[in-house]
């Protein structure tokens, strides 16, 4: 279960005036798309026979929760940080509509990408968007978009109900020579976090 690491105290905090500041916008967002090297994690899943996308999504969840400033959110008055990631993802329909879904994090990564793989289909035979049980305050919000190699990405805010949450999305990967490349596109509250926190989280990534 998702629990508050830590309350941080904003008064002391190096932040406070950029905190501040960006939180004063009406859009105070941030993002950049990165191209990721992504040919090894690619030939594993077919080695494993598993879904390249939840492999990857298992991986991103794991970079974004070793750097701090992911786990960070704001809470009414209060900013504070999680121990711990979930990933909330959006799931492809037949008919081109989408459910959203949370899963259930496991450091064993087949362990979680069977149990997210069970919860896809499970959600695939449902309609509309089956907000219930997610939304959850210590979430990443993650999105495939498979038909595109984008090289950017706009996501939609509701600045009304205080968002903090970041969000994560990768595209069509397409080939470089003899590399697979894997658009990855990070949004993130410019109160919280920089550009240098998603260069560590790309960093550590793991594809």
């Amino acid at each position: 279960m998702n629990q508050i690491e830590k309350i941080i105290d904003i008064a002391t905090w190096n932040r406070k005036e950029h905190f501040e500041h960006f939180s004063a916008f009406d859009d105070p967002f941030f993002g950049v798309t990165v191209n990721v090297d992504c040919t090894r994690a690619y030939q594993e899943a077919k080695d494993k026979g598993v879904s390249f996308s939840l492999l990857v999504l298992h991986r991103i969840i794991t970079a974004a929760a070793k750097v701090e400033e992911f786990r960070y959110r704001i809470e009414g008055d209060r900013v504070v940080c999680y121990d711990s990631l979930l990933p909330e993802a959006t799931v492809g329909r037949a008919d081109h509509t989408f459910s959203f879904a949370a899963f259930e994090y496991n450091p064993d990564e087949l362990t979680f990408i069977c149990k997210a793989k069970a919860e896809m289909e499970r959600l695939q035979a449902t309609t509309g968007l089956n907000k219930g049980g997610t939304f959850h305050p210590n979430a990443i919000h993650y999105s495939a978009v498979p038909w595109l190699t984008f090289t950017d990405m706009k996501h939609p805010t509701n600045m009304r109900s205080g968002d903090s949450v970041p969000k994560i999305s990768t595209g069509k990967y397409f080939r470089e020579g003899e590399k697979l490349l894997l658009p990855v596109s990070v949004t993130c509250h410019h109160g919280l976090m920089d550009g240098y926190h998603v260069a560590k989280f790309i960093e550590i990534l793991d594809l």
